[in-house]
């Protein structure tokens, strides 16, 4: 029996925590659990020695493994089982690149141009192409401003329903909208198409908001995105707002929140998430200044998230407590792809409507190969780079964001927030622990 590389042991007051990073398993230990540690450290370790419960907790925290167990074969032993798991499909579906807004932070160019019928027909044989393998379709409409297209979002959501219930496919979709072209009648259609769900962003309190997520117009549309985020949620759909931080409007996030507390009749139903804001490519340099880096970034979230649980939010996917993960994102599973509007595949989101990143187009058809620009980021592997095989937080970040590895100066991975504050992130949790044991 051995300890894992993956350990995390610390003293807070008059407790020692334990943190494993591939179960993620978090508790108070005892002397107990410190005396096994310290035996398998001096290589005493004789398990009939010790509680039968104690060891079979240790080992299901992933603490004790096996003598013959590389846990760094075995990561990528799952990360590629997930990699290349074609049983899972999912697309990522820009119908117009075009917005009605001009967020002083966006990346795109938004050309004008709708999705064409030809390229839906094209696109509908290539889901169909992924389904006759697949188990679950899960897919997110994006842009540009996906509702300026909405008649083209619900006519391919009935055709991939179709093809859903002829091969017995589980289906989900999401949907990432400025919401300020949401109708009422939306609310029906999307629970007839089964998009169960909306990402709206919200800047700030209502001037910081229209100044940077300006409407083309020129009108205001704070007011009109609370309403919208109400109608969705009392329509039973679920609703993230996002709040874009930088350092313009981070001081602000205390009056947003109280103003989503007092305004949105479901507001314990409201899911609340952070975007860090970053300067993607030349299109965006102009608001570099106001960016936080990674690490800058990691000391502000944790007190962010606290803000958003203290009022009773819930806090989209525990964004502040470490999960397992074995990929990053969308970039590392081979089934899994992003499309604009000309029918061009790309593997990131940031890529979208850029033709140099592009590995393919669907209207190819038989000539699609998939091989451009598609087989260097699916070979991309933090496993097999020399800082991330040694770094402890592995199987929480997974290398980070391999789209800021590939424009970082040195080329270097760069860590994700995880990795600068993991330890008041334990610490934290360990206070709600505590907390919830005294209750």
């Amino acid at each position: 029996m051995k300890l894992s590389r993956y350990n995390f042991l610390r003293q807070y007051d008059d407790a020692t925590i334990f943190f494993n990073a591939t179960t993620c398993a978090l508790a108070v230990v005892d002397e107990n659990f410190l005396r096994v540690v310290d035996d398998v450290k001096n290589n005493s370790y004789v398990e009939k020695n010790y509680d039968a419960q104690l060891i079979a907790d240790m080992k299901s925290s992933g603490c004790l493994i096996e003598d013959d167990v590389d846990e760094l074969e075995r990561l990528e032993f799952y990360r590629n089982l997930a990699k290349y798991d074609m049983t899972n499909f999912g697309l990522t579906i820009a119908p117009t690149l075009d917005c009605n807004f001009r967020c002083k932070y966006c990346y795109e160019t938004h050309p004008k141009g709708k999705m064409s019928s030809e390229t839906q027909e094209a696109l509908i044989k290539f889901v169909e192409s992924r389904l006759e393998r697949a188990k679950k379709f899960s897919l997110t409409w994006y842009g540009g401003e996906p509702l300026l297209a909405k008649e083209i979002v619900y006519a391919l959501s009935e055709k991939f329903l179709e093809l859903c219930e002829k091969y017995s496919i589980d289906y989900d979709a999401f949907i990432i909208t400025n919401a300020s072209l949401l109708e009422d009648s939306d609310a029906e259609l999307f629970k007839k198409y089964k998009i169960n769900g909306a990402q709206i962003t919200i800047d700030g309190v209502k001037e910081l908001h229209d100044n940077r997520r300006r409407a083309i117009t020129g009108e205001s549309t704070f007011d009109r995105l609370i309403d919208r985020v109400n109608l969705l949620l009392n329509n039973g759909l679920s609703v993230v707002v996002r709040i874009n931080i930088d350092k313009e409007n981070i001081a602000h996030v205390d009056e947003l929140l109280d103003v989503l507390v007092e305004r949105i009749d479901k507001h314990e139903k409201l899911k609340i998430d952070f975007g860090q804001v970053s300067p993607f490519n030349d299109v965006c340099k102009s608001i570099e200044g106001d960016c936080y880096n990674n690490a800058q970034f990691a000391d502000v979230m944790l007190p962010l998230y606290e803000k958003v649980l203290a009022r009773g939010f819930t806090v989209n996917k525990m964004a502040a407590y470490p999960i397992p993960r074995v990929n990053f994102c969308c970039v590392d599973y081979a089934n899994e792809f992003v499309i604009d509007n000309r029918g061009e595949l790309y593997r990131c989101w940031n890529h979208v409507g850029n033709l140099k990143y592009s590995s393919g187009n669907v209207n190819d058809d038989d000539k699609l190969t998939l091989e451009k620009n598609y087989l260097s980021w699916i070979q991309w592997n933090p496993i097999r780079h020399p800082k991330c095989r040694e770094c402890s937080c592995l199987p929480i970040c997974m290398g980070g964001c391999p789209e800021a590895m590939r424009t970082s100066n040195d080329g270097q991975p760069v860590c994700g927030t995880v990795k600068y504050n993991f330890e008041k992130v334990i610490e934290c949790f360990y206070e709600r622990l505590k907390g919830a044991i005294s209750d």
